[in-house]
């Protein structure tokens, strides 16, 4: 007996996310697109009925005109949707009191486990290691550094006992600026066309750690916004994560 597909509406589905979720969505027999609306068109298709899943890749407004509809219909929600206010964190929060809401600023399955591993490496290794992390995008993104390497600095501020806003560093320059014992500097390339790198330095005198993703295209981010989405379809309500998907 064939299981019934999940039904998924993604919503910003003609952004270059939005597309590729489309895309592989329509390749998975276990998931079925429902519903593909473009926020930014008024003439396109609408989110209707309830769903088992809305992945939302917006902008902050697409974001909450998701938030208003799977309140209302009690569909689950994945947000991929980034730059979202204090305000908008808060209303993720009240959402998770009646639906199921997970949010990720990476979906991608290496990442997640990447940052996994750099609290266990950082945990292990003990003071007397320099945290740096370095990232690298394409030359058209527009904020810097990103939210993959900000969310990486605050795992490893975590892990190592530290408080984020006052040792996370985002720039480094001048003529006398020697490196805190304390510091996590996050330093931001942006070059090309690449789609996404970032490293994390553990080093020490003498032997360093290198904890590397390098993305090779965005399929494997909409490849784990599914993956999120087919897991939520079933769970009750509550504010999850990529860890939980994972079981981390």
């Amino acid at each position: 007996m064939s299981l019934t597909p999940v039904q998924l509406a993604i919503h910003g589905s003609a952004g270059r996310m939005g597309q590729r979720l489309v895309a592989l969505a329509n390749e998975d027999p276990g998931l079925h697109v429902a519903a593909a609306v473009d926020a930014a068109d008024p003439a396109s298709a609408r989110l209707e009925g309830r769903y088992g899943a809305v992945i939302d890749f917006t902008l902050p407004e697409g974001f909450r005109a998701a938030a208003d509809f799977c309140e209302a219909s009690g569909s689950p929600l994945v947000v991929g949707t980034t730059g979202l206010t204090d305000a908008d964190q808060a209303r993720i929060d009240g959402l998770a009191g009646a639906i199921p809401v997970l949010q990720a600023t990476n979906f991608s399955l290496v990442v997640n486990v990447l940052n996994h591993l750099a609290a266990q490496a950082v945990t292990l290794l003990g003071d007397g290691y320099d945290l740096e992390i370095l990232e690298a995008h394409h030359r058209y993104k527009a904020d810097a550094p990103s939210g993959t390497a900000l969310t990486l600095a605050r795992v490893v501020a975590d892990a190592a006992g530290r408080d984020f806003d006052s040792c996370v560093k985002l720039e480094r320059h001048g003529d006398h600026v020697p490196r805190q014992a304390s510091d996590i500097t996050v330093q931001t390339l942006r070059i090309g066309d690449h789609a996404g790198e970032h490293t994390l330095f553990l080093a020490a005198p003498g032997e360093r750690m290198e904890l590397k993703h390098v993305s090779t295209s965005r399929d494997s981010y909409a490849a784990g916004a599914l993956r999120a989405a087919a897991w939520l379809s079933d769970k009750p309500a509550g504010r999850y994560t990529m860890k939980d998907v994972l079981g981390l």
